[in-house]
């Protein structure tokens, strides 16, 4: 027998026990959610007698089901196994099997997998004579997949001609040719079970009154179809039970809507509220942080945390002098914190973007501590990166065959394996380098692979106009054109990521320079070898990740790194109230994966787009009550007295006669690049000058502020 009362909180109780109308449990990190849900269950089945297989609880990850699957296991023994429970689109692939006729699909219809369904657009794209280097199938597929996620694919409309290039022609072949082959593919099977709700009323009340209780976990990432799937299964007064915490929606950049959980009570009926705030993970200082951080949102139903554990561990702020500082200082702290007996597998380096990991690889590998990159691949592992490190590794040495095969064919310059294959042979068989032979064979090359190999030679030619490493990877990335080649085959969330660590890539190359001013081609290519020593290793491992993908997760030390305006939060969110909070509820889910141990940090300058940045100050530090970085850890303090959120408040407009007094977080015009923000100033005067980032023009900048004219906000 479960004793409810003794083994959950007041809190968690309420939340298992009112069952009799739709119910929001807002719980906040570290509160019990899973627990809530899986008791709640055991007590529907165990207490009021619902059978199993009227309970539907769905969750957005397949790992989140089989942990919730293994908890109830335990609490209601084989009749766990009846429960409905897994992701949206298992449910909803389930349900499609028995009931698809109703929407048109074949007994024993197959799903497309991701392979083939690249082979189909394809298809689709050759048939349809698209220039699939100038229109890449992989750009259709997921523009078509995000298009699949729409309340208007369910109901039957096709993409705006206009969004893209004959985009409604590739999806009405695309879709024809799925048909002909009773396939759906992995966007379908949402939309389309929506869709028979929709079109058969006999359908969705077979399901409706099957399902006598809802419950759903992280309910604060829903989007629009996942809310439209519930609402038609439940209705207005159904028994729904939605977990979540509106504090954690960090994934409104793919679609989850957040007003799903913050106006929950206006889509249904007699809604009964339960907070879950007592937090069983983290020491009472990290939630007060917490707390103090995410009361600045307004999109927000507001809770507050209370710590559960009376625990004593460390609270600080660092401020670095630059990245390399900041790297210094977490891997010097990840060592004293072994030496005092915390595993490696219990501390965690957690940063805004992909690209800032390569500091932190770099860093550990010198001193011989084992990592892991949670979530992606070890920055000189990415394929942007190899490719375009293998241009340089050819041209530092001419018989190295697998860079040399690596860049000439990406992007494609029309040359396949089998003349590649004849080169290396002629170069081997003659004792010659490869560029060499490429000279000499030159001739008996068709007149496509002759344009191909005169770019690829003019591309050696030209990178040894340069001295600088620098300017050589600057070469590389600009002369290739890698960037719109990224563009063109990624999709734009992906793309965005592969550029940013292209750019930081380049930074490596400048950073190179500053730490090595004699250090030559070979040298730096020799450090990004060593800088992936420890990439396998396996066992006990510190682990480097997003906070995207730290998000679920809790270690006893956490490193929260690259405070910065323009870095977190990033630059395009500074100036949209929207965004801006969605950065800080990532910077309150970051705080709140630390049990005992939290280390803030933020770097006096850092180098961007291979420019060294006076950076400027996170107005989350100021906001989680850290007015000034720890002394003893502080190089130099100087440049930060002058960046405070008070930057952000309106302002009287000014001419182009701004003084020096100019402020980080100021809106700015430009005659040639338009609207922009002020990340930082230097000089005085009329030879100051502002750091300036122009959403429309490129990125950041360095103008002249006489040249500016100060906006009212």
């Amino acid at each position: 027998m479960i004793n409810y009362k003794n083994e959950l909180n007041q809190g968690q109780y309420e939340a298992v026990v009112r069952t009799e109308s739709p119910l929001l449990v807002l719980a906040g990190a570290g509160t019990g959610k899973t627990r809530v849900i899986t008791y709640r269950i055991a007590y529907l089945i165990n207490e009021i007698g619902i059978e199993p297989e009227r309970i539907l609880a769905v969750t957005f990850t397949n790992k989140a089901a089989e942990e919730m699957k293994h908890r109830l296991r335990g609490l209601v023994g084989p009749a766990s196994g009846s429960v409905w429970m897994g992701t949206f689109h298992s449910i909803s692939l389930r349900i499609l099997r028995r009931d698809g006729s109703a929407v048109g699909l074949k007994p024993g219809f197959g799903v497309i997998d991701q392979d083939d369904r690249m082979a189909l657009f394809r298809e689709v794209i050759k048939t349809l004579k698209i220039d699939h280097k100038k229109y890449p199938p992989k750009q259709y597929m997921n523009k078509i997949s995000w298009f699949k996620n729409t309340p208007q694919y369910v109901e039957r409309q096709i993409p705006d001609a206009g969004s893209f290039h004959r985009i409604d022609e590739v999806f009405r072949e695309y879709q024809k040719r799925l048909n002909e082959q009773f396939l759906i593919d992995f966007d379908d099977m949402l939309s389309l079970t929506i869709r028979m709700f929709e079109v058969s009323e006999e359908v969705r009340q077979y399901y409706s009154s099957m399902f006598e209780h809802i419950l759903v976990d992280e309910y604060q990432d829903t989007n629009a179809i996942q809310f439209m799937f519930l609402r038609l299964l439940a209705g207005r007064s159904g028994r729904i039970c939605v977990v979540g915490d509106d504090d954690q929606s960090i994934y409104g950049w793919r679609g989850a809507d957040i007003r799903n959980i913050l106006e929950f009570d206006k889509h249904f009926e007699d809604v009964e509220v339960v907070k879950l705030t007592e937090n069983y993970r983290s020491t009472a200082d990290i939630i007060a942080r917490a707390n103090t951080l995410i009361k600045n949102n307004a999109m927000r139903r507001g809770k507050e945390l209370t710590a559960h554990l009376e625990v004593e561990g460390a609270l600080e702020h660092h401020s670095l002098l630059n990245e390399t500082s900041e790297a210094d200082f977490v891997t010097k702290m990840i060592s004293k914190y072994a030496d005092e007996g915390v595993s490696y597998g219990d501390m965690a380096v957690l940063y805004r973007t992909n690209a800032q990991s390569r500091n932190f690889e770099v860093n550990l590998n010198k001193v011989g501590i084992p990592y892991k990159v949670v979530g992606g691949t070890a920055f000189y592992q990415r394929r942007e990166i190899k490719d375009l490190l293998s241009y340089l590794r050819f041209f530092d040495n001419s018989f190295d065959s697998v860079s040399f095969s690596r860049s000439l064919t990406t992007p494609s310059r029309g040359i396949g394996t089998t003349t590649i294959d004849k080169v290396r042979d002629f170069a081997s068989r003659n004792a010659v380098s490869l560029i060499e032979a490429v000279k000499q064979m030159f001739p008996s090359f068709s007149r496509n692979q002759q344009e191909g190999f005169r770019q690829y030679v003019g591309m050696m030619d030209y990178l040894a106009s340069f001295t600088k490493v620098s300017d050589m990877v600057n070469g590389v990335i600009e002369r290739t054109g890698y960037k719109d080649y990224v563009l063109a085959n990624e999709s734009e969330e992906e793309a965005k990521k592969r550029i940013e660590n292209i750019h930081e890539l380049y930074n490596a190359s400048v950073a190179f320079e500053e730490t090595s001013p004699e250090g030559t081609l070979t040298d730096f290519l020799a450090s990004t070898s060593l800088s992936t020593s420890t990439d396998e290793a396996s066992g006990d491992r510190v682990s480097l990740m997003t906070i995207h993908s730290a998000k679920g997760l809790e270690f006893d030390t956490v490193f929260l790194t690259g405070l910065e305006n323009g870095l977190f939060p990033l630059y395009g969110s500074i100036d949209e109230p929207e965004q801006l909070e969605e950065e800080r509820r990532l910077c309150y889910v970051g705080i709140t994966r630390a049990k005992r141990n939290l280390y803030v940090t933020c770097a006096e300058s850092r180098i961007m787009y291979g420019n060294r940045t006076v950076s400027a100050r996170s107005y989350f530090l100021e906001e989680m009550g850290f007015a000034k970085a720890k002394a003893s850890f502080t190089p130099s303090t100087r440049q930060f007295d002058r960046f405070q959120p008070k930057a952000r408040k309106p302002m009287q407009p000014q001419g182009k006669e701004a003084s020096s007094n100019s402020k980080a977080g100021k809106k700015v015009r430009h005659e040639k690049f338009g609207d922009g923000i002020v990340i930082s100033t230097s000089g005085e005067g009329a030879s100051e000058k502002a750091e300036v980032f122009f959403k429309n023009a490129g990125g950041l900048k360095k103008i002249v502020t006489a040249f500016l004219t100060f906006v009212d906000e």
